[in-house]
């Protein structure tokens, strides 16, 4: 799946998301005597469904399996920022007068955005804090689009104005979760070709890109689908299904603004360099690489490009 196609399968799951958080928010809250009820349910199940939706998503579009695990951690983790979020948006609620509903909308689901994109963006704490910043970013403008949007649509259509609006907010924030690291990568990894059946019919079909982004390592390598790893993980995984690639076959890593690869520690031996195929320019890569523009990297059987920012653009 290209980087384009995932902000489309996001920004879906967001929908979709915000879809069933507007149904599930007005069948709780009718058993709950309180009239505010819906301003804390509905952002606490819209981040809840987020959260398990994206999780899902990222394991799905990485080719791993789908760990129930990560998806409560991550559906856990939503609950809590979109929570927090209603919570914050108290005193914003109170001050402003009923002549502003349409800024405190748009204000309450920035801040719930925001939140929520912050609470998802901790996946990456350990390998590169930068995401978090990216995802909080493209939260609350996600948020600020879809609240706008929320808050100024139920004029044109009232009869489906709230569950319209649920799912302009949800969409908005998964697409600004997901577009903010494209938007701000500093280069790209894309698949060429593979002499492995398997690998060129799962990743060449869909035209499978990664991007890559400052402080993060990315780990290259055959791992079963079913080895239950997620991208809560410490490292970015980067996974094909060719049989001439070791688990763990190489390493990518930015660095102030340069790549680097070099053989995973488990296949740097003789007997390593001898069995797996690691290639950059028609030479061997035995120690570690910087990549220039453009570059063509042999892994097994299969063929890879390397592509700075302004090529990848």
């Amino acid at each position: 799946m290209g980087l384009y196609q995932s902000l489309y399968f996001m920004s879906l799951a967001g929908g979709m998301a915000g879809l069933l958080s507007w149904a599930l928010s007005n069948v709780i809250c009718s058993f709950i005597p309180i009239s505010d009820a819906a301003d804390f349910v509905s952002p606490a199940l819209l981040g809840c469904l987020i959260g398990a939706f994206t999780v899902s998503f990222a394991d799905r579009w990485a080719g791993i399996r789908v760990s129930a695990q990560w998806v409560f951690l991550g559906a856990l983790t939503g609950l809590v920022a979109g929570t927090f979020g209603a919570i914050t948006n108290i005193p914003i609620r109170a001050t402003l007068v009923e002549q502003q509903s349409t800024l405190a909308r748009t204000i309450t689901w920035m801040l719930v955005g925001s939140f929520v994109g912050l609470g998802l963006g901790l996946r990456w704490v350990r390998t590169n804090p930068a995401r978090m910043a990216h995802a909080f970013t493209g939260g609350l403008c996600g948020g600020a689009v879809g609240g706008l949007l929320f808050a100024t649509v139920g004029h044109a259509i009232p009869d489906f104005s709230d569950a319209l609006g649920y799912i302009l907010v949800g969409a908005g924030i998964c697409f600004g979760v997901a577009f903010a690291p494209i938007l701000l990568r500093q280069g790209l990894l894309q698949f060429v070709s593979s002499g492995d059946p398997r690998a060129q019919s799962k990743l060449g079909r869909a035209r499978k890109q990664w991007e890559l982004q400052e402080g993060d390592i990315y780990v290259i390598g055959a791992k079963s689908p079913n080895s239950g790893e997620t991208r809560y993980g410490r490292d970015m995984a980067i996974w094909i299904p060719d049989t001439a690639i070791a688990g763990r076959h190489a390493r990518l890593f930015v660095k102030e603004g340069r790549y680097y690869l070099e053989r995973h520690p488990e296949i740097r031996g003789s007997a390593g360099v001898a069995r797996y195929v690691l290639r950059v320019r028609g030479k061997s890569v035995s120690s570690t690489y910087e990549l220039k523009d453009n570059d063509d990297i042999v892994i097994g059987r299969t063929t890879l490009r390397f592509l700075t920012r302004k090529k990848a653009a």
